[in-house]
């Protein structure tokens, strides 16, 4: 499968995509995604992880104990 990604302007509600002459495909996918919204979204998930709550090692004992536990269950 040949792929092509390219970041591109949207002009007047038109998008040109120039394909390389060795592109061979006669019928494609095209997927539209706004990248500014892509980038505010990727910056407000790592936001949520790096506020996130971590987890002490006592908890993840705890919770790692009972795992093993339910796993022994049949």
């Amino acid at each position: 499968m040949q792929a092509i990604k390219q970041y591109t302007d949207v002009i007047n509600g038109h998008v040109t995509v120039d394909l390389p002459n060795d592109f061979t495909a006669q019928r494609v996918e095209l997927i539209i995604l706004s990248a500014d919204d892509r980038d505010a979204d990727s910056g407000n998930f790592q936001r949520f992880l790096l506020d996130s709550p971590e987890m002490t090692d006592e908890e993840f004992q705890a919770i790692d104990e009972k795992r093993r536990h339910l796993n022994r269950w049949t």
